[in-house]
């Protein structure tokens, strides 16, 4: 499981940072937040595959973290794409997709789910593909949980910002406790499908006696699954600090700087210093700082000083960061 930072400016790129896009390589797949311009060259810097089951996430409808997704499906289509992907956003986003669709003739011939989030009438309301306006179906959102396997589910929350902004978080399902292949062979049970049972947990019956593979120390206890926050555009908000309760990773705007408090308070943006007091009020392990203003092209080093004094594991994000969640 990887982290990798794609864009990190705010607004408008720079010459060291691209628009807001962040990549969560989870086993066979790829989780992106947010679609800045010029995503396509930030998978390929960071050698990301464009034909991945791919799940993208969009906090809001201002353009530097939207305007990416309409070009990068249009790559999809040149490329001959076969992996299932699903688009998640705010309202409107299959009319944002589907006026493409009209206008510029953005076809999408490969598996297209879209999500709308409708918040108020706590919905979620899928689209397939872009050939038709008619949704095909809606469900009620449950515990804000707006996608489930077996192995994670996606979760969003309201955030505190100029438009309608979600903050979205992954949470990984506990898994398996690891695998003691020696106690196995000293209890005499070969390596063969029963392994598989008793990694998965369940009680087999070997040679006439029951074998529990926990108690018998073949399997330790199941390891808490790992939790990605991301926080969207936003202003100091306690919704995301309960979205992101004991994250292993918080990606938090962190616009400005503390002496333009007063101008992070207008736009509905944060500080990095903002950012660091709700990663401690989440009890997050590591805060990530993102979306940084373009007056700190040439040296953002203040911003991650003003953070380290309240939250200490604080890093400055910069594009192609890449973090191994272990």
């Amino acid at each position: 499981m990887e982290l990798i930072i794609l864009g990190s400016s705010a607004a408008i790129p720079v010459q060291e940072r691209n628009l807001p896009a962040t990549a969560l390589k989870y086993k066979n797949e790829l989780i992106i937040f947010d679609c800045g311009e010029d995503i396509q060259r930030g998978l390929i810097n960071a050698g990301l595959k464009f034909n991945k089951p791919l799940k993208i996430l969009i906090s809001h409808f201002h353009g530097d973290h939207i305007i990416g997704l309409p070009g990068l499906l249009f790559r999809f289509g040149l490329i001959d794409r076969t992996a299932p992907l699903f688009v998640f956003g705010p309202p409107n986003l299959f009319l944002y997709l589907f006026l493409h669709r009209k206008i510029l003739g953005l076809k999408a011939p490969y598996p297209l789910k879209i999500f709308e989030i409708h918040h108020n009438q706590n919905k979620l309301i899928e689209f397939e593909g872009l050939d038709s306006d008619q949704a095909l179906s809606e469900s009620s959102l449950k515990n804000n949980i707006i996608y489930e396997d077996d192995r994670y589910y996606l979760k969003y929350t309201l955030v505190d910002h100029s438009v309608l902004t979600y903050g979205y978080a992954f949470i990984e399902k506990p898994r398996k406790g690891k695998f003691n292949p020696d106690r196995a062979r000293e209890l005499g049970i070969p390596e063969s499908r029963i392994w598989t049972k008793l990694h998965e947990g369940q009680i087999i019956e070997f040679q006439g006696k029951k074998i529990d593979p926990l108690k018998e120390g073949i399997v330790g206890p199941k390891r808490q699954g790992r939790k990605i926050t991301y926080s969207g555009d936003t202003a100091p908000c306690n919704d995301l600090v309960k979205l992101g309760e004991n994250s292993d990773i918080l990606i938090h705007e962190a616009t400005f700087s503390q002496n333009l408090t007063d101008i992070a308070i207008e736009k509905k943006h944060s500080t990095s210093i903002d950012a660091a007091i709700i990663a401690k009020k989440m009890n997050a392990k590591q805060l990530i700082l993102t979306h940084i203003s373009s007056r700190y092209q040439e040296d953002a080093t203040q911003l991650l000083k003003e953070a380290k004094e309240i939250f200490p594991n604080s890093i400055l994000a910069k594009d192609l960061l890449r973090i191994e969640i272990k």
